[in-house]
């Protein structure tokens, strides 16, 4: 065996012993703080869940919209049950609205919110969950439910989730899309055949109305087709502006020039191309959702916006340039997902989305 050969399988055989003593020592941590205390090992029916959490601390924009088509999920198996959500910050919230959720709490989990964050568990404490539900293995998901008193507490099994959860489920990994890993849980828990999930986050029609007024506002009422689209992203998966100037002018010259471009602009993308006839931005996450719903298309690279159009049911073209689309990509009936930026041709993708 090589010099080389050697120190790789040293590391990794350091690394292995790291992550062996990690897995410990949460453990011991958890079960310091609460772990298992109360659970019951008898499973409950579902007719006798009262009170549900759903237990998900993540600060990504993302992968709030990856879990809708859980909590729809639980809503629906927990019909007569009040549902409620434990997220990370505030802000979080809107993308659940008009669910059916009872309640939605706010971890406030992080060193520099450490006071919220303990107000946070006094409340909760206070009640008895007949089923709290950790859809996702995360470290911080796992020191929330440790703190909850709950009756049953299910999560998949892995080293460490056996310190907090009453019931484990091996994930066989049926679903490869991040979004869809989850629902395996909910499928073996009440042993249900796989099934459609959806994406969905609901807008009311006074913010469909909303939108079209801004819509209407912005462009005039010129019966012109629209085109969105939003050039941030983070890292590898910015697409260059001369690409971008490339597939506009596709499209513009599938339309005949006759048509309005809208560039969608942020505190990261405050300058628009100049190709952007009209520009429009909302730091509100709903209001944004509903005025990307009433634009009949919009192009955006594999970050937030796009899959919060997607899950606002708008016409959307994801444009994955280094990510993997079996894993990310859009779950929208009115999405489609785009490897390669040079084949795309405007008639043909237009038809796809039955747009013409």
């Amino acid at each position: 065996m090589s010099v080389i050969k050697k120190i790789r399988t040293a590391l990794r055989q350091f690394d292995a012993k790291r992550r062996n003593n990690s897995v410990a020592l949460e453990a011991a941590f958890l079960k310091l703080i609460g772990g298992r205390k109360g659970r019951q090992q008898q499973m409950l029916e579902p007719q006798e869940v009262n009170r549900v959490l759903i237990v998900r601390n993540n600060k990504r924009i993302g992968n709030m919209f990856f879990l809708l088509p859980y909590v729809n999920k639980v809503i629906e198996m927990y019909p007569d049950a009040e549902v409620e959500l434990l997220l990370t910050d505030p802000w979080q919230g809107q993308v659940f609205e008009n669910l059916g959720l009872s309640k939605i709490h706010y971890s406030q989990f992080g060193l520099k919110t450490i006071s919220g964050f303990f107000a946070t568990m006094r409340q909760l404490r206070k009640q008895v969950y007949d089923v709290v539900l950790i859809p996702y293995s995360g470290s911080s998901d796992r020191i929330v439910t440790a703190l909850v008193t709950a009756k049953n507490v299910y999560g998949y099994d892995d080293k460490v989730n056996g310190a907090v959860c009453s019931h484990t489920f091996k994930q066989t990994r049926r679903y490869k899309h991040y979004a869809l890993g989850c629902m395996e849980l909910l499928e073996q828990l009440h042993q249900v055949e796989p099934s459609d999930y959806y994406a969905r986050l609901v807008l009311s029609e006074f913010e469909q109305q909303h939108a079209r007024n801004e819509l209407n506002g912005l462009i005039g009422h010129n019966n012109k087709p629209c085109l969105a689209y939003f050039r941030g992203a983070r890292g590898a998966k910015v697409i260059a502006d001369k690409d971008w100037q490339i597939l506009l002018d596709k499209f513009k010259k599938h339309y005949g020039g006759e048509l309005n471009v809208i560039e969608i602009l942020s505190p990261d993308v405050a300058k628009p191309l100049v190709d952007a006839e009209f520009t429009y931005s909302n730091s509100d996450l709903r209001k944004l959702a509903a005025f990307l719903q009433q634009v009949p298309l919009f192009f955006c690279g594999d970050t937030g916006p796009l899959h919060l159009a997607s899950s606002a049911g708008a016409y959307c073209v994801g444009l994955f340039t280094v990510t993997n689309v079996a894993q990310y990509g859009c779950l929208g009936e009115h999405a489609v997902n785009v490897t390669d930026l040079a084949a795309i041709d405007a008639a043909n993708l237009l038809e796809e989305l039955k747009l013409q």
